[in-house]
């Protein structure tokens, strides 16, 4: 079969590799119908996230049809159409059994290499499922597979962190990054009806697409953000902050730009080893700090997927490119230049 390989750091490449089979209990093979090029895809290449091996197949977003399962496989079935969450929980650890999925200590990953399960991803024109029963999820037949695809990752870890920022109807909040993931937190943040969401970025495209979503959009080149949210919000700063850009000066001018008793909601991914935070300001303010970590994908993506059901949610949208699988190396330097906002690739 046809899989795109981590080469080196800084290198891919499409190549013939043998088709995966069952490996162990609980697992499925999914024929993948459609897939598509993450941002931590790119931390994966360069070396952001360790591990990852020469000949190992990337992507963990994808959309397919099951073609066989183990007998220790109940909810699913070879025809099936499915989608897959990008994390693999183990189901029965005492997280789980709280539906804490995310913060399972076994979870694996499609796609990041060794220190994350070492399970290959679905950049593919096949893809073994581990626990394939809480790792998928059944599609419904009316929603294309475009429609769906982002609710096992970006979407539903959107819609968490908006979740976790307490959003009440009529509340003025900010989203902080207008990357994929902070424009699924824009239509996420919408279910919630606030009054008002600024969207911040410096990108004009990543601006106009808020837009279109209802957002305000600010140009964070173009002034002091934290002032412009205190001039338009009679001097409070809004009542929540989606940080979804993973660097210390996001979340520094998120802090600042809450009001007292706000909340801070985090879904940037942070590696700085440290952090010199205005404790000062952050107690006195009386911040709610939520640092989502990894996105709760199985405990939310029923939601989730109820939101784009029910057309309250859009995530297609944001898709600015669609290629073969063949022309995934194309896609990959579109999107780290930033010339594409999604790529979506069909086997």
């Amino acid at each position: 079969m046809r899989a795109l390989l981590f080469k080196d750091f800084g290198a891919i490449e499409l190549a013939d590799v043998p088709k995966p089979g069952l490996e162990e209990p609980g697992d499925a093979l999914v024929k993948v119908t459609t897939t598509a090029i993450c941002g931590s895809d790119l931390h994966v290449i360069n070396g952001r996230i360790p591990g990852m091996s020469p000949g190992g197949i990337l992507g963990h977003e994808f959309i397919g049809v099951i073609e066989e399962v183990t007998p220790e496989v109940t909810r699913f079935a070879e025809g099936d159409r499915v989608l897959g969450s990008f994390m693999i929980p183990c189901g029965h650890c005492w997280y789980c059994t709280r539906r804490l999925y995310s913060r399972c200590p076994d979870n694996r990953v499609f796609g990041y290499g060794a220190f994350l399960g070492d399970v290959n991803g679905a950049q593919a024109e096949y893809v073994r499922v581990p626990n394939a029963d809480l790792a998928l999820h059944t599609v419904d037949p009316s929603m294309s597979d475009e429609r769906a695809l982002f609710a096992g990752d970006i979407f539903t870890t959107a819609y968490d962190c908006a979740v976790e920022a307490r959003i009440e109807k009529g509340d003025s909040i900010a989203v902080v990054g207008c990357g994929p993931v902070g424009l699924m937190a824009v239509q996420a943040a919408r279910a919630f009806e606030p009054a008002t969401i600024f969207a911040i970025d410096t990108v004009s495209q990543r601006l106009e697409m808020a837009q279109t979503f209802g957002a305000v959009p600010i140009d964070a080149g173009d002034c002091h953000v934290p002032s412009h949210i205190q001039d338009h919000t009679d001097g409070r700063g809004v009542d929540a902050v989606l940080e979804c850009v993973g660097v210390v000066a996001a979340l520094l001018d998120s802090i600042d730009m809450v009001r007292a008793g706000g909340h801070v909601s985090v879904i940037g991914v942070h590696s700085d080893p440290e952090l010199v935070l205005p404790l000062n300001i952050t107690f006195v303010k009386a911040v709610d700090l939520k640092f989502c970590g990894t996105a709760n994908i199985v405990g939310r993506w029923d939601d989730a997927l109820g939101l784009v059901a029910s057309g309250k949610a859009d995530p297609e949208a944001i898709i600015s490119h669609r290629m073969n699988l063949s022309d995934a190396e194309r896609g990959y330097e579109l999107f780290a230049a930033r010339q594409a906002l999604k790529v979506v690739l069909t086997p």
